[in-house]
């Protein structure tokens, strides 16, 4: 026990010296923790930052679609420039014909609803007008339920308002707080261009995403869409999206073969032929993401190690200057009994506070980095209390590992030769 007591007390001497040092010193350190503080707050802020926007994707995906619910589309869901996609341009349309040979044929499936968007609209009353970002979907009647959008105040469009073509509408909240702050919108008119509709249900609020309001959707009869807005668009004709429920979890995969199978005949695919169409479901948002994020994440690391090295090799220059200015106080500690151990313990604990102290001002930047982008996403971004734990365990490496050479130096000088240094 008088041994460990020694030892803590010696340790705490080397603490308050290194303390004392690094406040002498206070611009020198300072320039010495910028790497280490970059480091840090890249690894704190990018893990932070992505598992905020993580969340904020799993809570909205788990909205994207009802549960159990796959859609059938022209596209894949990344079209854009990759490969094969010139021969994805010449896919045929989704024609709404094929959810009816999908609910003959297929036993998984429960429920199969039609839609088709077009986006960048504004909705009219009076001289009150709504922003020209918003969406109109025409829907079957299911498209309530198998898109998650339920309806908070009147009623959905039933299968009767669409074999009507009925000019009648479910707004958005935005729709809703534009148009109708202070009124009652069930019964009221609205006007999208040229056609007036009246307002029969209001969707449930969902909030936003990164900034992209999810607020912003409108249905109305699919069939009174294709009479306002036409059967071909000016790309050509419009491809519906078939959104298909199953019965449950179980049967998930079985429906999507069935599917599949159902609408390679419809389609008059022939054996080993590509399919013409493709399914989009939540978990390949996700799965995408986690990609990206894998790769930010590599990034991240990659700076982070840049500037922790950088940091190193700063760390060990100011060691050794350190050393060559208190060559004469180690020589005087070694001529009074000091040790080569005790004199290496203070080198290395001061560098190691050195980049401790960096790492904890790292934390601290990564912390409000954090509390802004709760504030910006809305959505919950903690610390990863795992990132906090590396930033600890790599600002060590980098204080031992770097400062080791100035403490062994140190430690090693001859006592008489370094009373004589000047």
């Amino acid at each position: 026990m008088p041994q460990l007591g020694l030892f803590v007390a010696s340790l705490w001497e080397a603490l308050k010296m290194a303390l004392d040092s690094m406040r002498a010193h206070k611009m020198r350190a300072f320039l010495t923790l910028i790497g280490v503080v970059i480091g840090v707050t890249t690894i704190i802020a990018m893990m932070t930052v992505l598992g905020g926007i993580k969340n904020a994707i799993d809570t909205n995906m788990r909205n994207e679609l009802s549960v159990n619910v796959f859609q059938v589309q022209q596209y894949e869901p990344n079209m854009g420039i990759h490969i094969g996609w010139r021969r994805e341009k010449r896919r045929p349309v989704i024609q709404a014909k094929y959810a009816d040979a999908i609910r003959e044929r297929c036993p998984s499936v429960r429920r199969v609803g039609v839609e088709v968007w077009d986006f960048g609209h504004q909705l009219r009353r009076g001289g009150l007008e709504t922003n020209s970002n918003q969406s109109i979907a025409g829907g079957t009647a299911e498209f309530g339920d198998n898109n998650g959008l339920y309806v908070a105040t009147g009623r959905p469009i039933t299968a009767e308002d669409n074999a009507s073509a009925r000019h009648v509408m479910v707004i958005g909240e935005d729709t809703r707080h534009a148009l109708f702050e202070n009124v009652n919108p069930i019964g009221e008119f609205v006007r999208l261009g040229a056609d007036r509709f009246e307002v029969i249900g209001v969707f449930e609020k969902r909030g936003s995403l990164l900034g992209e309001s999810h607020d912003s959707y409108n249905w109305i009869p699919i069939e009174t869409f294709m009479r306002v807005f036409g059967r071909y668009s000016e790309f050509g004709e419009r491809s519906v999206n078939l959104t298909v429920q199953t019965w449950s979890a179980d049967v998930y995969d079985q429906a999507q073969q069935e599917v599949i199978e159902c609408l390679r005949t419809e389609r008059g695919l022939k054996p080993g032929q590509p399919n013409n169409f493709a399914f989009f479901t939540p978990d390949m948002l996700q799965d995408t993401f986690n990609k990206m994020t894998g790769w930010i994440g590599i990034a991240a690391f990659g700076i982070c190690a840049i500037s922790l090295l950088v940091a190193g090799i700063g760390i060990m220059n100011i060691m050794l200057v350190s050393v060559s200015e208190r060559t004469r106080e180690i020589g005087l500690r070694k001529a009074v009994g000091g040790t080569r151990t005790s004199i290496l313990r203070q080198f290395l604990i001061e560098s190691v506070m050195l980049s401790e102290v960096g790492g904890a001002i790292g934390i601290l930047l990564g912390y409000i980095i954090a509390l802004m982008v709760n504030a910006q996403i809305h959505y919950p971004a903690p610390v990863p209390i795992w990132s906090v734990f590396l930033a600890v365990v790599f600002c060590s490496i980098v204080g031992i590992g770097f400062g080791m050479w100035p403490a062994v130096r140190a430690a090693r000088l001859d006592p008489i030769e370094a009373l004589r240094h000047e």
